[in-house]
């Protein structure tokens, strides 16, 4: 048969080859049969034997993740033992059963109804944790109906495993050596089967329907780019194995640069930090060389339940990561939802465009007590370690003011409750916002550091919802527009002497260590997982290079043209960069 390329979305980036093994759905269906009370106990019966069944075998398959799966992942599969156990849904199900309904009806009804509720949500993060209540319920009526567990155990080579969906407990029982790769129809980005999926190095990609695939075809899963080869030619093989080799070998190399400095050539230090949503997830920043957080997303502890986090709460978790890194910086974003984000109990007004409206500071500024609450908890914090705390989205000079006015407050009513706290707190701002940028001269005046998020930034300088698939072709950190206003960021910091820095995804760009070492920025964070590759390149660059290069990719006109420069620009200091495109 001849080659065959499919395109669908990226989700865990490397190579991967292996034969397709296709996971049939279980049709996850009622019956719509009625049942005598006799049946009634019996059924029950069954059901309690069914969920016996399914929480030993989520405890096993924790038991057997242990080891393999990193902290925040383990906490998906402690999750689902929660839910396994939850009132609503067990009771649900026992009560249906009850009335007349069959066990495996009874639990199919409950698991949709819940996971109905959920979808229903307009947060997308919320809607994707749908899958999480489904695949609890898949769980009991596999159970119920006396169907195995997958095992791949038997496999006598790597595998690309496909199906419609994989649920977060399917993937966290995967192992790298068996599974080469898995492609899916449907799973988003932020899925925690995803999230699983880069957690323990395997390719994924999603988007691609399963009738398109068969079994045992021979496929080539490109991670990075969202490709999939079928068919694939001698040669194609080929290229993907050095591919595979290469990405092996580089692995290897960075591991040896772990402990070394993250500088120039000629000396120019850039602090390269790690963004985290957890305080478990400082130790993926700490065993990758990372040497600060650059960005605590806040925004998670008030995500996944009916009312935000206490003061106390709030308190425990910043602290754990304060502590977790001793005497390095820990920056911690103040609440930011809205746009993408919504959060169910604050009851935000469905809005036609969110990311322009109410979101972020200006939603905390409007919720004092709300507000309060958070910056207490992080001036109580700060006697843990080195915490700088940091405002999203600021447009204007009154925001600063009027946030800075709040945590004064908030510090006089922790000095009259004879609470003590660190008085010597770094306040610092995203610059989110085309208007930011342009008054970063002003705004560097009134406080102690910047950091560029570049995602909200191209997205708003471009006027791209980054969330928007149909638009995405048009969201590029690297356009001229965004790469000038991020230069102007830089003379506002560098006129009042603050501390630089950016926490987008552009941080975590190759491409884009020159124009950071150039524009003279003082941190750098990103994905735990990309601070080596990117320690690699600044230490193979020299400050002079970079501002010379800086220089010229400023005068560009199209990102295409940036792209361009900048890539034969690094493939001329890194041999290693000289690599096969993967297919596009």
């Amino acid at each position: 048969m001849a080659e065959r390329k499919l395109k669908g979305v990226p989700l865990s980036s490397g190579v991967g080859i292996g034969r397709i093994l296709l996971l049939r759905s279980v049709p996850f269906e009622t019956t719509g049969k009625e049942i005598d009370q006799d049946e009634r106990v019996k059924e029950l019966e069954r059901f309690t034997a069914a969920h016996k069944e399914a929480k030993e075998r989520l405890l096993a398959l924790k038991k057997n993740a242990e080891g393999h799966l990193p902290q925040e992942e383990m906490g998906i599969l402690e999750a689902h033992l929660l839910m396994i156990d939850d009132p609503m849904l067990i009771g649900g199900i026992k009560e249906l059963i009850a009335k007349g309904k069959l066990a495996r009806d009874a639990v199919v009804e409950k698991t949709k109804e819940l996971k109905a509720r959920l979808e229903s949500l307009p947060d997308p993060y919320m809607r994707e944790r749908a899958i999480d209540i489904e695949d609890v319920g898949l769980r009991l009526f596999r159970a119920l109906l006396g169907i195995p567990e997958l095992d791949l155990s038997a496999t006598t080579e790597p595998i690309v495993l496909t199906a419609e969906e994989l649920t977060p407990s399917e993937t966290a029982g995967l192992k790298p050596d068996r599974v080469a790769a898995i492609v899916t129809a449907r799973g988003g980005v932020t899925s925690h089967a995803a999230i699983i999926a880069k957690a323990l190095g395997i390719p994924a990609v999603s988007g691609i329907s399963t009738k398109e695939l068969t079994d045992q075809t021979l496929a080539i899963v490109y991670g990075d780019v969202g490709t999939v080869i079928l068919n694939p030619s001698e040669e194609t093989i080929q290229r993907a194995k050095r591919q595979i080799q290469r990405l092996a070998a580089e692995k290897r190399e960075l591991a040896s640069i772990a402990k070394l400095t993250a500088e120039t050539k000629d000396g120019t230090k850039l602090e390269l930090w790690g963004n985290i949503a957890s305080p478990e997830e400082v130790d993926d920043v700490r065993a990758s060389g990372g040497t600060g957080i650059g960005l605590f997303r806040t925004e998670f502890l008030y995500m996944d339940r009916p009312q935000p986090p206490t003061e106390e709460e709030q308190l425990d978790a910043y602290a754990k990561a304060l502590k977790a890194m001793g005497d390095r910086p820990v920056v911690i974003r103040t609440l930011d939802v809205g746009g993408d984000k919504e959060i169910p109990y604050l009851s935000i007004e469905k809005e036609g465009n969110p990311f322009l409206g109410y979101r972020a500071i200006r939603l905390c500024l409007e919720n004092e007590e709300l507000f309060l609450t958070q910056l207490r908890a992080l001036l109580r914090s700060s006697v843990y370690g080195k915490l700088w705390i940091m405002f999203p989205m600021i447009s204007s000079i009154w925001e600063v003011r009027q946030a800075k006015e709040m945590l004064e407050k908030a510090k006089i009513q922790l000095k009259n409750e004879g609470k003590g706290f660190d008085e010597d707190i770094k306040v610092g701002i995203m610059i989110e916002t085309p208007a930011a940028a342009i008054i970063s001269r002003e705004l560097a005046a009134e406080v102690d550091f910047f950091s560029i998020g570049t995602n909200d930034l191209t997205q708003y300088t471009l006027a791209v919802d980054r969330t928007n698939q149909r638009v995405n072709r048009w969201f590029d950190s690297f356009h001229p527009a965004v790469l000038r206003l991020i230069a102007m960021t830089a003379e506002g910091a560098h006129a009042h002497n603050i501390d630089l820095g950016v926490c987008g995804e552009m941080a975590g760009e190759e491409l884009a260590i020159p124009i950071f070492v150039g524009l003279g920025f003082n941190e750098l964070s990103m994905a735990p997982a990309r601070i080596l590759w990117q320690k690699r390149t600044l230490r193979a660059t020299t400050s002079k290079w970079a501002k010379e290069i800086t220089a010229q990719a400023l005068k560009l006109s199209s990102a295409q043209e940036v792209y361009a420069f900048l890539k034969t620009s690094i493939d001329e200091i890194i041999p290693t960069a000289n690599r096969e495109n993967s297919p596009t």
